[in-house]
């Protein structure tokens, strides 16, 4: 089976420090056991999505932990691989980056970028703050989703108080017509995640990076069957961290998962999750 979107794949050179600085990897290095060291292969990048019919890149732009990849080097990436015409586009921002929006513009209007990527936590803002009204309503009026990490991280200096996916009601409720992605379903705080893309109409989740915890991603799944809300999930990787077809091997096991014979507890229900890997996120987004 293809995978119609993978909403949520970074691209980076991991061996340039204006990317990605040394402490950034040293504390995924000591809290994941990983190396950091995950950079992208052009052609390797080609072979991991052949099965993914459209693909959201960005790179992350966050000075305060270290990351910060050039939206010009994600222009530079998508014009010269032999699959661009599946890459979507996000432009990073860091709104305590000097004039912001004129980055933004660029990307959008000369670039033809169709979203955007913010970090709050690994940037150290709150999502709430006036300093992103310019952009909101930049997005809003222009179409374009906004994808947000929310939820927890390896880097130490990374405040917790910027990660709880209801700081994002807010936003909503100012800016209605604003569509907003929470990413990796916000966890530890899925619960919240859940009850907000259920109320609020134009918010929507990724399962990137999930399928680490799987008891977790469980109840996570359990929580949006019951909550209704399956259809407001979209189909990540958070890659390079995380493979396309692993993700969707990952995912399908949780879906099977068994309490055993005569056990009269909840399961869940795999056919939302083939509805998940099939989804047109593309047009769902507006991203067309």
């Amino acid at each position: 089976m293809r995978i119609a979107c993978d909403v949520h794949v970074h691209l980076w050179d991991a061996n340039d420090r204006e990317h990605i600085d040394e402490s950034f990897i040293k504390e995924l290095r000591d809290v994941s056991g990983r190396d950091g060291t995950l950079n992208v292969d052009l052609q390797q990048f080609s072979n991991h999505y052949a099965n993914v019919d459209k693909v959201v890149v960005f790179g992350g732009m966050a000075r305060h932990t270290g990351l910060h990849v050039p939206n010009q080097f994600i222009h530079d990436f998508v014009q010269s691989s032999d699959i661009g015409g599946k890459l979507i586009p996000f432009v990073g921002i860091d709104p305590y980056d000097d004039n912001y929006m004129d980055e933004f513009e660029r990307a959008v209007d000369d670039w033809g970028f169709r979203g955007v990527k913010l970090m709050p936590m690994y940037a150290n803002f709150d999502p709430r703050d006036e300093l992103l009204a310019p952009l909101y309503e930049a997005c809003e009026r222009r179409g374009l989703p906004i994808l947000i990490h929310m939820g927890t991280t390896f880097c130490r200096c990374a405040p917790l108080n910027f990660a709880e996916p209801m700081m994002l009601e807010p936003v909503a409720l100012k800016y209605p017509d604003l569509k907003m992605i929470v990413a990796h379903m916000g966890h530890p705080f899925e619960n919240q995640t859940v009850v907000l893309i259920r109320k609020q109409p134009n918010i929507y989740s990724d399962l990137s990076a999930l399928h680490y915890r799987p008891w977790q991603l469980f109840n996570s799944m359990m929580l949006a069957q019951e909550y209704g809300v399956t259809h407001k999930l979209l189909f990540g990787t958070d890659y390079p961290f995380t493979m396309p077809d692993e993700s969707m091997v990952k995912l399908r096991e949780i879906m099977r998962f068994s309490f055993g014979a005569g056990s009269n507890m909840p399961h869940l229900n795999p056919a939302w999750m083939e509805d998940v890997f099939a989804r047109d996120t593309v047009s769902l987004l507006g991203l067309v």
